[in-house]
């Protein structure tokens, strides 16, 4: 009996974790005033996340984030100083190689190799995103949209106040640590045998993740997400959507530093 118990407890344990959530939000909102419908959806993706042992995500999402934390917190204080560059570096030598190393333990990724950087392929892959950037730049002019996102002009003002070569480090980066968590870790890890729901999550995720705040940011970031989206469900290569992102975000770096 008490197995069967255990049994039904661990086949339902979504629903528990629900409720807790719901309860725990409602105190949150009455003690800490917080939103009630955004507490309850965090409290309840990180409570469905340990409930169905996907933690390995949730710790990979949470490194992924943490340079660009360190280097938003020292610009609102004051000017960077060298303490706070090797402060930095630590902090993104040490994010960079947990990252590699948790996801080769949790056998997300393979070990690195030359064979999965197909040049063709990863070409291929810059043009499509190339072309995305075209439509979304037509899509502007016609509907008299601001052809660039909140995102962007927030990328833009911690360029200001930042070294650059911190901001190019995170810029570059970001291809390494967002395809790991967004692309390999809803595959591989939340969604492992359900591709349909992991190329929904992963492409509406990582849009999400970049701030959209109208049409326009969401047709750029969810376009962006679809094409690398489908280029690791189709090729399910680590290695090659971070090549394609890394070229994107190195373009995106030498047009800016060239308008600055």
């Amino acid at each position: 009996m008490n197995i069967e118990k255990l049994q039904f407890l661990a086949k339902y344990r979504w629903i528990i974790v629900l409720i807790l959530a719901i309860i725990f939000s409602g105190l949150s909102v009455s003690i800490f005033h917080l939103p009630f419908l955004m507490t309850a959806l965090v409290l309840s993706v990180i409570g469905l996340i340990f409930a169905y042992h996907k933690s390995v995500w949730l710790v990979l999402f949470i490194l992924s984030n943490l340079p660009m934390l360190v280097s938003t917190i020292f610009a609102s204080q004051h000017h960077f100083s060298t303490l706070d560059t090797i402060i930095f570096f630590i902090i993104f030598i040490f994010t960079i190689i947990s990252s590699y190393l948790i996801a080769r333990k949790a056998e997300l990724i393979p070990k690195i190799s030359w064979k999965y950087f197909p040049p063709v392929r990863i070409i291929l892959g810059f043009v499509l995103l190339f072309l995305v950037s075209i439509l979304t730049g037509i899509f502007a002019q016609i509907f008299n949209q601001s052809p660039t996102t909140t995102n962007q002009e927030s990328l833009n003002e911690l360029q200001k106040v930042i070294p650059i070569a911190i901001f190019a480090t995170q810029t570059l980066a970001a291809s390494f640590l967002e395809e790991l968590v967004y692309r390999v870790g809803v595959f591989e890890l939340i969604f492992k045998n359900q591709k349909y729901f992991a190329f929904l999550t992963a492409m509406l995720l990582f849009a999400f993740m970049h701030g959209p705040t109208d049409v326009y940011s969401w047709l750029t970031y969810g376009l962006m997400s679809l094409v690398l989206t489908g280029l690791y469900a189709k090729y399910r290569n680590f290695y090659l959507n971070m090549s394609v992102h890394f070229l994107w975000n190195l373009f995106g770096l030498v047009i800016a530093l060239m308008v600055k």
